[in-house]
C-alpha cells in the first residue's frame, strides 16, 4: 500500500460513501501491513453491524465503524476468529441444512442493481418477471425476487487480498427471507458487468467467511 493510487482505490472500494473521511484514513493506516481487509455490513432487525476486519500474520484487528458505537479489538486464535465470524453474522444455528441444488442465476450487474433499487415499488409478480427475463430461469428467479422484495436479514462483504503489494477485490451481498438465503457476487471492475446469485444458508456463509479469513494469502470466493 505504498502507492498512493493503491491507497485511493482501496479506500474507495471499501468505503465508497466516505473514502476521504478521517475515520477511514485511520482504519487504512492501521491496515497498512494487513494481508487481507474486509468491510462487513450486516443487519437483522435491531441487530446491525458495520465494521472492518484487517487480517495480519499474528492477529486480526476488528474496528467498528458506526459513530455511536466505535470500538476496536484484536483476535489472535483461530477459535476467536471463528466465533467472531458467526457472531458478526448473527448466526447461532447448530444444524447445517443444505439448500437444494439450484443453477446459478446470471445477469448484468447494472440491471440487477436497478431492479434492487426499484424492488420496493415493484410488485413481487412484476419483479419476478423482470428477473426471469434477465436470467432466463423461470423456476428460481421468483425465489430470488422474494428475498430482494422482503428480506428479513442482509449484508455486504467487500473483500481485499494482497498479492505482492497489489490488491485483488471481491464484492458480495447476502439476503435472506423466510424461505432461505442468497449470496450475490458482482463484478468489481469497471470493464465488467456481471452478477451471479446462488442459494446459501447463513451457516454456509459463516463457514465460507471463516475460511476466507484463515487463508494465508490466496483469494477464496465465498461460495
Amino acid at each position: 500500500m505504498d502507492n498512493n493510487n493503491d491507497k485511493l482505490y482501496l479506500a474507495h472500494f471499501l468505503f465508497p460513501e466516505a473514502s476521504g473521511a478521517k475515520e477511514v484514513k485511520d482504519v487504512l493506516q492501521k491496515g497498512a501491513e494487513a494481508e487481507r481487509i474486509c468491510r462487513l455490513k450486516f443487519s437483522e432487525g435491531e441487530y446491525v453491524q458495520d465494521l472492518c476486519l484487517q487480517v495480519h500474520k499474528q492477529k486480526t484487528l476488528v474496528t467498528g465503524l458506526k459513530e455511536t458505537e466505535a470500538f476496536s479489538y484484536e483476535l489472535k486464535t483461530p477459535e476467536e476468529i471463528r466465533r467472531a465470524c458467526y457472531y458478526l453474522l448473527n448466526c447461532f444455528q447448530l444444524a447445517h441444512s443444505v439448500p437444494p441444488e439450484v443453477p446459478a442465476l446470471l445477469m448484468s450487474r447494472s440491471k440487477y442493481e436497478e431492479l434492487l433499487r426499484k424492488s420496493g415499488s415493484y410488485t413481487l409478480c412484476f419483479l419476478s418477471e423482470c428477473l426471469t427475463a434477465e436470467t432466463g430461469d423461470e423456476e428460481f428467479s421468483p425465489l430470488l425476487a422474494k428475498a430482494m422484495k422482503n428480506p428479513t436479514a442482509g449484508g455486504e462483504l467487500r473483500l481485499c487480498s494482497r498479492h505482492n503489494e497489489a490488491w485483488s477485490f471481491q464484492q458480495a451481498s447476502y439476503m435472506e427471507d423466510h424461505s432461505g438465503g442468497w449470496l450475490v457476487r458482482v463484478s468489481c471492475r469497471a470493464s465488467e458487468d456481471w452478477m451471479v446469485a446462488v442459494p446459501l444458508t447463513r451457516l454456509q456463509l459463516c463457514s465460507s467467511f471463516y475460511k476466507w479469513m484463515m487463508q494465508p494469502s490466496e483469494v477464496s470466493n465465498p461460495e
